[in-house]
């Protein structure tokens, strides 16, 4: 570590020292809750903090106040982004009025757009995620970041801001076009400090484009870890990036309103669970009953820290799997995806695991983009985008069609770009149709 970055660590941490070394509090008591290895012990001591919280809410909002002679977890409701918005002033705990209460509006570029509000106490518990599971994956504070997303003004930092973080911010849009990611590698090529990635895979699947166009040998740039966030991330992405930049690359689980909710580790393709700081469940697809053991289902979150707006078993609108449960292990998600909305079905009208779509595109590396979209029961489209001719078209159709059915129609279409979203990022599958599943509820 340099000597700049070592003045930046140093000075974190003693400006946090004079705020009463909260922040610090906070990463420790993280660091001893992922040193515990049973889950039931993990729970027994999370469980002061989760009954302060659902004691809070059934004392304190007027949502909640019907809840009081709850028993468990289990006696409070689903809620999610809609029931929320709509009851915002009936769920606070904390009116949004009061001072000190910190705004989070999520976009809705992929869901519903909606506003919560969090205690500095909860900021702080936030930031002390951030700087944990940064530092699993090798990069330390002080280390030059590299941060590629959609840099709208709300996120925007100052220059001395970024000077004092050590922040370089990239947008995915405007700030990698070739002559501009030119400039960026030349410059941190030059400049040998630590450094990390993170940011979307599209992003990142630009940088390897454009170094794959220039026939580019693996970079000397000192980076020490890649994380992407925001959307699936494709193995021929990542393997891309870890050949150009010689670092692991691992994908990251948060949103706006929560935090980080799972992190892969090194070497570790599922995704490690911030059970220190929230409490997951899985329910079914179609209905609010817990999933099966292993089964695929709704995301379900109780943030732990949040006191002002309560997220009391928040359906985040995505899907996962948990593993890992045998012998009191702590859980691992197996698999985590995009939203409910954007999942595929079977022409017998079944969910399509969404892990199949992307591990499809494994074998298949000269794709440079791809997407699915179900236009009916029966009818799809494969987008590709592609430098030269494909000639496995009938390979990747067969795949498809075993999970799909035999008699889906898919249909492919080569194309130069796939649009992204107005928040910078891709999708990868789209369903036009939405079909009930068999077992949904009519």
């Amino acid at each position: 570590m340099s000597l700049i970055n070592k003045i930046r660590l140093k000075s974190f941490w003693i400006l946090d020292s004079l705020e009463g070394g909260h922040l610090k509090k906070d990463l420790n008591d993280i660091k001893q809750s992922f040193k515990i290895k049973s889950f039931s012990q993990l729970q027994k001591r999370n469980a002061p903090i989760l009954k302060e919280l659902l004691d809070t809410a059934v004392n304190s909002s007027k949502f909640y106040n019907q809840y009081k002679y709850y028993k468990t977890l289990d006696d409070f409701p689903i809620v999610d982004k809609s029931i929320i918005k709509q009851d915002l002033d009936l769920i606070n705990i904390i009116p949004k009025t009061s001072t000190g209460l910190h705004k989070v509006s999520s976009s809705g570029s992929t869901g519903t757009p909606f506003q919560i509000y969090q205690t500095k106490r909860k900021k702080r518990r936030n930031k002390a995620d951030v700087i944990y599971f940064a530092n699993s994956v090798g990069f330390t504070i002080g280390d030059q970041l590299l941060f590629i997303r959609l840099w709208v003004e709300k996120y925007k930092k100052s220059f001395l801001l970024r000077k004092l973080m050590n922040i370089i911010q990239i947008d995915v849009e405007a700030d990698l076009t070739d002559s501009k990611i030119e400039k960026l590698i030349s410059k941190i090529k030059n400049d040998n400090q630590p450094k990390g990635f993170i940011g979307y895979p599209t992003g990142f699947e630009k940088i390897c484009k454009y170094l794959d166009k220039v026939k580019s040998l693996p970079l000397e740039c000192n980076v020490k870890s890649i994380i992407a966030t925001s959307e699936s991330l494709y193995d021929v992405v990542r393997k891309k990036m870890e050949y150009y930049f010689k670092a692991p690359v691992v994908s990251r689980y948060s949103n706006e309103e929560n935090g980080i909710i799972s992190q892969q580790m090194i070497n570790d393709k599922h995704f490690t669970i911030n059970w220190a700081s929230f409490y997951i469940e899985i329910f079914d697809i179609n209905e609010d009953k817990p999933a099966k053991p292993g089964e695929l289902g709704r995301i379900i979150v109780t943030d732990l820290y949040n006191l002002a707006t309560p997220l009391i078993r928040y359906d985040t609108g995505d899907l996962g799997k948990l593993c890992n449960f045998d012998n009191d292990n702590i859980p691992k998600f197996e698999i985590v995806t995009g939203r409910i909305k954007d999942v595929l079905y079977n022409t017998e009208g079944e969910i399509v695991n969404p892990f199949i779509v992307y591990n499809g595109l494994t074998p298949f590396p000269e794709l440079n983009q791809f997407q699915i979209i179900q236009k009916s029961k029966k009818k799809y489209i494969l987008k590709i985008n592609i430098d030269s001719e494909f000639t496995r078209e009938q390979e990747l159709l067969a795949y498809y069609n075993s999970y799909l059915g035999d008699d889906a129609n898919i249909s492919v279409e080569y194309v130069d770009e796939i649009p992204v979203l107005s928040s910078g990022k891709r999708r990868v599958i789209i369903n036009l149709d939405k079909p009930k599943a068999k077992n949904e509820k009519k």
